[in-house]
């Protein structure tokens, strides 16, 4: 099968590491449940499957037997399995029976809805229905076009984004109030996409659009009743993920029933490099490759880094070859998305926007540069493949990137899929969902005294929402994201981020410019610092200035006649404390010689300047000339475990040491997103630059490392590590094992560490030290400190120069502080809006009175 292969090998000369070939299977069939075999349904289902049988794949016809007996339904089979089909043949029995029920469809990506919009269509089309029953709203229709289409659809395809920001937004007006009273049943396509802070935002959306169909349908769900169809091709525990998802029951139909055919793949570990310019290259010469086969073969190749698959593409520079990532502008993916369906596509090379995105039959061919960020993401992958005739599939790695993770190439392929990991508690994510639940529930006219009924909440979510009523007292911490929010919580709560500003991509002149995308300040600072060279659709563009005064965020760039790649000198600090409130549910264990704990973590990344190939640029060089190069920063609070070993091989400040614990800390951070499936941008490591909090401000540590969720308010991704600390010991000493000298760690480190865990008791309260503050003194940030201010959501360090008490009207003398003004002068910030980021500032005591300050003195 697929000689072709052979061909590309040979022309090529790939190295084949490993290759695994599938067998393929004959279908098993079933016929329909006769309680739908009513009225017209015979002859429009014989029409929707070509035959006049009625009889559909084994699973298609169990599912749609628990639709017929009124309960929730999750399809868990494999990619090409025919899921569509159960919520189409249900939604067909719904609209043959009742004229007024609606169709919620909700696909998770704007590529998916786009895709399968046209599909509906014609599929009610063919069954003797009108297709402008089909509506579309997504973030590409216009917002004045978006009640016409709520009122004619009786199936309406969405994505959840434009559900949150829009749908429920407006949840008041007539439109919506009449679709949500005719609203039967909800279907969630590509369920296990649902996971980490898109996945959490998403619960808590499906819970409030429950609330509001129960509160348009007055509470009376027996007159109007309404069921959940959810389908996934690769999710672990699907009716676990599912309650969590929707607070709601569902009856599965999982891989056992599975009775469609599918076809022969081969799948092949190629030697390469996995990231960077070389893996880069040898993407490009595949590609090529494969483009200069005999007969054409499409292809989907997969790089998870937005700006690499910009520079494959402009390598490859084909006009038949396009890249597709987030961040386009709706006519951006508009047109590559048609030129896909439409055949005029050679292929695409793209980030994870398209693992669920359009299906195409004649893709034959898949690439993904690097081991997929999980096994959800790799079977994705390797479902866009081999959907109408046999497919290949090429994973671009080095020879022991699977042995680095204790396991071969077949282990991995045969290991079960990932959870999809939701950490419902994010007390961030909360406070965002109160905000919008409470102006819903305002403008349907609810009763709020307690949470609306029907699913079930996550625990902890009442007292968020009685801290989030207006005027209601809240612990500050919830500060930033009330900002955020402002006066519009559903358009200023993005689904897919916790807590984190986003700034539009400008073209053009400062006075008018020209919106081109969006990015969230995470990326900004790894793609669009000042001064980068940053790759947008094509095109290469330089990174001008950040723009955060006047209510504005906005990065401005201009076109660049060079595409010369720039890259990011990023700096981290991350700090925690080992006081009881600092320390997760008192999970701490302990030996002679260190300790492993659960934390609460502070976390500040910095951009200090640039690369162009071999010349380093720094922004404080360069500010001096240009003040828009200057550093950019994110600071967020998340949880993470802290390692800390008091011995030698590991404790220090020599390279060979600081390299042990460099490996470490990647090695555990990549073998627990390996292991759950955790994407490598929700979870992150450091092994310097590591402060533990004192009584008087941060230590810094050389005996520590620390992995860490890096989601603002944190998932609690982190916390298998602790609960199976061992476990992942033993992996990391089997891949040094398997490895040899790529290893993550070396033997020796390994069997170091095993012998060190060993010995790790349970180690109760901790001896922390605490301040003593004397009559008539305070505590105040020390002379000299640098700390953080919030500015338009964008965060700034100034520097302390003292203290001050400020006499306000009607009200006791403030505290403030004052700090030099970027433009000249002085200014004064209140000390309650001072963020303490980073390592360069401490605490000192301060008389007001006598003007006297003192060092910090602690009792252990």
């Amino acid at each position: 099968m697929n000689t072709y292969v052979e061909e590309l090998i040979e022309a090529l000369n790939l190295e084949v590491i490993s290759e695994i070939q599938t067998d393929s299977r004959l279908e098993q069939r079933r016929k329909l449940p006769e309680e739908i075999l009513v009225g017209t349904m015979p002859d429009r289902l014989k029409r929707l499957l070509g035959s006049e049988d009625l009889t559909v794949w084994e699973h298609q016809a169990k599912a749609i037997e628990h639709l017929t007996n009124r309960r929730n339904v999750v399809v868990s089979t494999g990619t090409a399995s025919g899921k569509s089909l159960v919520f189409q043949i249900d939604a067909i029995r719904r609209l043959s029976s009742d004229t007024s029920s609606r169709i919620l469809v909700i696909y998770p990506l704007k590529a998916l809805a786009s895709d399968q919009f046209g599909r509906w269509k014609r599929l009610v089309k063919s069954i003797g229905i009108d297709e402008s029953i089909v509506g579309r709203i997504d973030g590409n229709v216009p917002t004045y076009e978006r009640d016409a289409t709520l009122s004619n659809a009786r199936i309406l395809l969405m994505t959840p984004d434009v559900c949150h920001a829009w749908l429920m937004r407006n949840v008041g007006s007539g439109p919506v109030r009449r679709f949500l009273e005719g609203l039967s049943l909800i279907v969630l396509d590509e369920a296990h996409i649902y996971e980490s802070a898109f996945g959490s935002n998403v619960a808590f959306l499906l819970r409030r659009l429950i609330a509001a169909k129960r509160k348009a349908t007055r509470g009376d769900l027996k007159r109007k009743p309404f069921q959940c169809i959810a389908t996934t091709a690769t999710v672990s525990a699907p009716s676990e993920h599912l309650r969590l998802l929707t607070g709601l029951d569902f009856a599965v139909v999982d891989e056992e029933q599975n009775g469609a055919p599918h076809f022969q793949r081969r799948i092949l570990h190629l030697s390469g490099a996995d990231y960077g310019a070389a893996g880069e290259a040898a993407v490009a010469d595949i590609v090529r490759g494969i483009m200069d086969l005999p007969k054409r073969r499409r292809f989907i190749v997969f790089i998870d880094s937005r700006q690499g698959v910009e520079r494959v593409v402009r390598s490859i520079d084909n006009s038949s070859v396009l890249p597709y990532r987030s961040g386009y502008e709706a006519e951006d993916r508009e047109r590559i998305e048609t030129a896909l369906r439409d055949g005029s596509l050679h292929g695409v090379v793209a980030t994870s926007a398209l693992e669920l995105g359009i299906d195409i039959a004649d893709m034959e061919i898949g690439v993904t540069l690097g081991i997929p960020q999980s096994r959800k993401a790799f079977h994705q992958r390797l479902g866009r493949i081999g959907r109408a005739k046999p497919g290949t599939f090429f994973v671009i790695a080095p020879p022991a990137a699977f042995g680095r993770l204790g396991l071969t190439f077949n282990d991995y392929f045969l290991m079960p899929v990932e959870p999809s990991n939701l950490y419902l508690g994010n007390r961030f994510i909360q406070f965002a969902q109160a905000r919008c639940l409470l102006e819903e529930m305002e403008v349907l006219g609810a009763d709020m005294a307690s949470l609306p009924a029907g699913v079930t909440w996550p625990t902890g979510f009442g007292e968020i929402l009685t801290s989030a009523r207006p005027g209601a007292a809240r612990s500050r911490e919830f500060d930033f994201i009330a900002q955020l929010g402002a006066d519009a919580p559903h358009f200023n709560y993005p689904l897919r981020q916790v807590g984190e500003s986003s700034f539009d991509i400008q073209e053009g002149a400062r006075n008018d410019p020209s919106r081109i995308g969006s990015i969230a300040v995470n990326q900004a600072i790894r793609e669009a610092y000042p001064g980068a060279t940053y790759l947008h659709a094509g095109r290469a563009y330089s990174v001008y200035e950040w723009r955060t005064s006047r209510g504005e965020r906005a990065i401005r760039v201009g076109a660049s006649k060079s595409s010369a790649p720039t890259k990011p000198i990023l700096r981290k600090q991350v700090n925690f404390s080992l006081q009881a409130d600092g320390v997760i549910d008192g999970r701490v264990m302990s030996n002679e010689t260190g300790l492993l704990a659960e934390v609460y973590v502070q976390v500040n990344e910095s951009v200090e300047g640039y690369r162009i190939g071999r010349t380093t640029k720094m922004y404080r060089d360069l500010r001096a000339e240009n003040p828009a190069m200057s550093r950019k920063q994110r600071d967020f609070r998340t949880t993470g475990v802290v390692l800390r070993i008091e011995e030698d091989w590991f404790r220090g400040s020599s390279e060979a040491q600081r390299l042990v614990r460099e490996h470490i800390a990647e090695g555990l951070r990549d073998l627990l997103s390996s292991e759950f499936g955790i994407a490598p941008f929700d979870v992150d490591s450091a092994s310097t630059n590591i402060g533990l909090l004192t009584a008087s401000g941060p230590a810094r540590l050389t005996d520590a490392i620390v992995i860490y969720d890096a989601v603002y308010g944190s998932l609690r991704l982190t916390e298998p590590l602790y609960d199976a600390f061992t476990k992942y010991l033993a992996r990391l000493g089997r891949g040094a094992s398997l490895a040899g000298d790529e290893a993550m760690v070396s033997n020796v480190v390994a069997e170091r560490l095993c012998a060190w865990a060993e010995s790790l008791t349970p180690a109760g309260t901790l001896n922390v030290s605490h301040i003593e503050v004397p009559d008539g003194w305070r505590l105040v940030y020390k002379r000299g400190s640098i700390v953080g201010i919030y500015r338009n959501g964008v965060l700034f360090e100034r520097e302390i120069l003292e203290p001050a008490l400020v006499e306000l009207p009607g009200a006791a003398p403030a505290l403030y502080y004052k700090y030099p003004a970027p433009e000249g002068g002085s200014q004064y910030v209140p000390h309650e809006q001072i963020e303490r980021t980073g390592q360069d500032w401490a605490w000192e005591l301060w008389n007001s009175e006598t003007k006297e300050f003192r060092d910090i003195e602690t009792d252990d």
